[in-house]
Order: structure tokens, then sequence, then C-alpha cells
């Protein structure tokens, strides 16, 4: 039985065109739709729930159970939002309200669409809810920002399902969480589905993750459907090349070139420790262990891969590495071109902060949305007392940042809103060039990306690395970029070390078991 059927789809926004857009949603299946940033994913799924307005629709229709949605009134759609289609959005920090408790937020799910539910009633449904995404009822008095990744997707997941729909549509459930996280939220939405006999549409770049939940595929391009099958059919024999170049891109090669250069940083017994109840006089009573004491060394020309999950200490380890943190939470030493990092003051530090420079894991939000590209570049000339330059040489090195990462003159006019995803990321990294820095941390530098953009910018990582004798920090939960980008890895869980190593060694014979698990749940 057909629940959701799309035909002869023609859909413009803003100058971006779907173009023929035909399939089919049955009940109880699985169906995944895949494709690069831009490719037309999310504003397909937001035409289903008519989440958009001032589109221009040039013919098809989508129907629910026979009926034409896009005819339908808005009050229509609002009693059909959540009761009958639910869609679980890809963020769950922003999708929660910050400033409401858990279980006023599941409350509110379940009563728009209930008004007369009695509160025994509420309270049961709410109980059940928890228990069907695996969460305690504890965490029914917690904020969302007291709650770990993998749980915020687990409460976005239980009021998705709080209406017994019968379409659940998943945006990129999984993009941000670590590897073992995402297998649990796949476990639990594979679960659910044979539980609840859901029909998902799950929307991904990520095609590894879509093959371990879905049965049907439709591969999107620049609007257009390129390819449909079942996961076997193209996974055994993909026709349209982009669909082959995703496909070959899903397994990963490792990084073992060796340079046997000097040691460039040094890690002495680092640790770093957050206070969390003081005196009247400021003296710490309590203090959080994020990160125990740990030793490791960067080399020249060399990238160190830094993963564990949500919680595990690795945001601590780069902002301690960068200086980030005040001075008393950090204890430890760091040598850093033969200086004592953590000792240097006032001009010393500024020369030093230099040559070590940070690529925070959001560019959208990084970047400064009222600055252009131009004025964004030259910043860091300015806050290093480089201003004095003519304007001619700060131009001529904007643009030859911008040369670096693969990227036009032209863009120096735009603002981050006029870019994809990709180019911020290029702006981003073109940023920390300018200053010619000798260490970049990278903190999730690719999770946002779809594959092909992701191949994209490592391969300009890797590039660069050879061409500025450039070292990198890599954060990630993604193992099949450590694997391209790093020769030596460290895993953390919990604030502590558990293997240090090449990162080959390390990821063909694991020793500790939560490694073990990383790599099962990655399937590398």
């Amino acid at each position: 039985m057909n629940l959701l059927q799309v035909h002869s789809l023609q859909v413009s926004l803003q100058g971006f065109c779907l173009q023929n857009i035909d399939f089919n949603l049955e009940k109880g299946e699985t169906l995944g739709i895949v494709g690069e940033s831009g490719s037309g994913k999310t504003l397909l799924s937001h035409l289903i729930l008519r989440l958009i307005k001032n589109y221009e629709l040039q013919s098809g229709e989508i129907l629910y159970l026979g009926q034409n949605l896009l005819e339908w009134k808005e009050s229509q759609m609002q009693a059909l939002r959540g009761k009958e289609i639910s869609y679980i959005f890809q963020e769950p920090l922003s999708a929660l309200n910050p400033l409401q408790k858990i279980k006023k937020q599941l409350s509110e799910a379940i009563v728009i669409h209930h008004p007369k539910i009695k509160p025994q009633a509420l309270q049961q449904k709410i109980l059940e809810l928890l228990e069907n995404v695996h969460l305690s009822p504890k965490i029914l008095e917690s904020y969302p920002y007291e709650l770990s990744g993998g749980q915020r997707q687990r409460i976005c997941i239980a009021i998705a399902l709080a209406n017994s729909p019968k379409i659940l549509i998943a945006d990129e459930p999984t993009t941000a969480l670590d590897s073992t996280t995402q297998a649990q939220i796949l476990k639990l939405l594979k679960n659910l589905q044979a539980k609840l006999n859901l029909s998902i549409l799950f929307i991904s770049h990520n095609l590894a993750v879509v093959s371990k939940l879905c049965s049907s595929l439709l591969v999107l391009q620049k609007g257009r459907i390129v390819e449909r099958g079942t996961i076997k059919e193209i996974f055994e024999s993909p026709k349209n090349p982009y669909t082959q170049m995703l496909i070959q891109s899903m397994g990963f090669h490792y990084n073992q070139e060796s340079y046997q250069q000097n040691t460039l940083l040094e890690v002495k017994n680092l640790s770093v420790q957050y206070p969390t109840k003081k005196s009247f006089l400021g003296k710490t009573l309590e203090s959080f262990v994020a990160l125990e004491p740990l030793s490791f060394c960067l080399r020249e020309r060399e990238s160190l891969g830094i993963i564990g999950e949500s919680g595990s200490g690795k945001s601590s380890l780069a902002h301690a590495l960068c200086r980030l943190l005040e001075s008393n939470i950090v204890q430890g030493e760091m040598e850093f071109l033969g200086e004592k990092f953590f000792a240097l003051k006032g001009k010393e530090l500024r020369h030093f902060r230099k040559k070590i420079q940070i690529i925070f894991q959001d560019p959208f939000s990084s970047l400064n949305p009222k600055m252009n590209v131009f004025q964004i570049l030259q910043e860091g000339l300015k806050a290093h007392k480089e201003s004095y330059q003519t304007p001619q040489m700060i131009r001529a090195k904007t643009i030859q940042s911008l040369t670096d990462v693969g990227l036009e003159e032209s863009y120096l006019e735009r603002y981050p809103n006029e870019l994809s995803g990709g180019q911020r990321q290029r702006i981003s990294i073109a940023r920390s060039l300018i200053l010619r820095p000798k260490v970049l941390i990278l903190d999730e530098p690719t999770s946002a990306l779809d594959r092909a953009t992701q191949n994209q910018i490592l391969t300009l990582l890797l590039n660069l690395s050879k061409q500025y004798h450039l070292s990198y920090l890599c954060i990630s939960h993604d193992l099949s970029v450590i694997a391209s980008l790093c020769q030596n890895v460290l895993v953390l869980k919990e604030g502590k070390m558990l293997e240090y190593g090449a990162t080959k060694e390390v990821f063909k014979s694991p020793k500790h078991p939560y490694v073990q698990t990383l790599l099962k749940a990655s399937e590398l």
C-alpha cells in the first residue's frame, strides 16, 4: 500500500529547481534519499510537509493516502504535521527549545493534537515514549543543553513519535554523532520501525549510514533523480557516474606518508579541570575532570587524529592547546617550537598564536555574517598587527590565500550566506592560512559536508600540508576522515587516553574493548 506518492514534481525556489521527481513510499518501507549539499534533499522533504513558502509549483503532485497535499489549506496541514507525518530535524540542539525542560516539550507535542487528554494519561504516554527510545524518566527534568548529542536525538525521535504517525521523515539524524552513538540511533530507528510499522523517508549524504537502514534508495543530484533502486542493486552495480563516485568514496585510505621530521609540539601530562563549585572568596571547592593527564607529540608535516564520543574531552584538549582556557583550569606542559607555550605572555604569546590556528566545526557560525570574504580574511592580519602593510599588499595576501584553497578572486566580495557549505569551509581554512601557521587544529572539519565535498576538502588539506609543511591535529568522529588525513591517532573516552599510536596499527589491531566497539560501529 502506497502511503506517499510524488508524481512528476517540478518546483522552483530562489533559482533552484526540483525536476521531474517521482517516487512512492509504501507502508513499512524505509526509503533513502542521498545527494550532495544543494542537491534538493531538504527542499523535497520540506515540500512534503509544506514547511516552506514562496515556491513556484510548475507541475506535479504530492499524494498522501490519495490526497494532494499541495492543495490543502494551512489548517489542514497543521493537523497533519506531527500526527500523520512527523519530521526529525538535522540538529537536535536547535530543534529543541533551550528554555524548556524535556517534560514540557514532550507534553506540548502530545497536547497539540490531543487537547483534552487527562494528566494521568499524558504522564503515561510520556513514560511510554521514553521507554520506546530507551531513556530514563529522570531525564524529564533536564534541559536540552544538559544532555548528550545522542540523548537529544532520542528526545527528538520521541517527540516525532508522540502521536503515532504513519510516516517519519528523518533529515540527517546522525550527522553530528560519533560512530557508536550513530550506530545506536540507527538500531533504535530500525527497531521502532518494526515495532510500530512505520514508513521512513531517510535523508542523508552518507551512503554507509543509508545502507544500514534503508531497503530502497534515490540518488539526487542538482534537483534530479539520477538513480533509483534497491540498496543491493545500487551498491553492486551503480549505473550513474555520480553514484559510482559516491560508492567509491565510501571506503578509506590510510595516510602513511612519513617525513621523519623534528618534533614540532610536545605535550606532557596535560589535564583539564573545570571548577563546579567555588567558595565565597573564589576558591575552588569542587571540580569536574574533563581531561586526565596525557602526553603525546606532533612532528612537522605529520597529522594526529583525536577520536572519541561526545564528552570524551576532545574539545577541551583542542581549546587547551590554543590557550583558549584560563590558566588555572589547565595543568601540565606544552613545548611548541622549542618554547614553553603555557608560560608565554604578552607579545611573545601573540607571536606564537599565529603559529597555531583552529578551524571550528561549523563554518557558518564561525564566520561573521556581516563581513564579506575580504574583510574576514584580512581580520587576522589586523589582529596580529600586520595591517601596517599597504592595502595592495593586504589584498594580494587575501587573493593568494583564496587561491591556496581553490577559490577565485571574485569570492572576496561575497558574504557567508552566499556560499555553499564546502565554500564556507574553504574560507575558514583560508582565514587560518593567511597567517602562515605551523599547526592547524581541525575541529570536525567535514562533519556537515556531503561525501563528495568532504573528499575535496580532505584532498585540499593534504595538498596544503605538503605545500606549506603544515601539521594537523584533527578532531573527528568519522574514522575514515582520520584514516585519510592522519598518520597517528589518539583515542579518548571520558577524559582518559585509551590508545595512542600509528593510525593503521590502532585501526587494524585495536587493544582496548572500547576502540574495538568504535571500529565495529564504523564497519571499517
